[in-house]
């Protein structure tokens, strides 16, 4: 299966949609992860994130489902 086919069954099977944009706690629940993990692993450069001004992060449902798939590697 390619990549664009995998991740459309993944967004479906999640009820997401790949080119939207979730806010950090809708992506952490997505995940199923405590949202401070999603915040270390995007301070560390580990997932792709949208800037929404200041203080707020959105992800692309894309993006989502890549970790999904691939995971996130953790160092250390």
């Amino acid at each position: 299966m390619d990549d664009e086919r995998m991740r459309e069954a993944i967004a479906k099977e999640y009820g997401f949609s790949l080119f939207r944009q979730y806010p950090e706690k809708q992506t952490a629940h997505i995940l199923s992860k405590d949202i401070s993990t999603l915040k270390r692993w995007r301070k560390k450069g580990k997932v792709k994130f949208v800037r929404m001004g200041d203080r707020e992060v959105a992800y692309l449902g894309i993006n989502i489902a890549d970790m999904l798939i691939k995971g996130v590697k953790e160092d250390g």
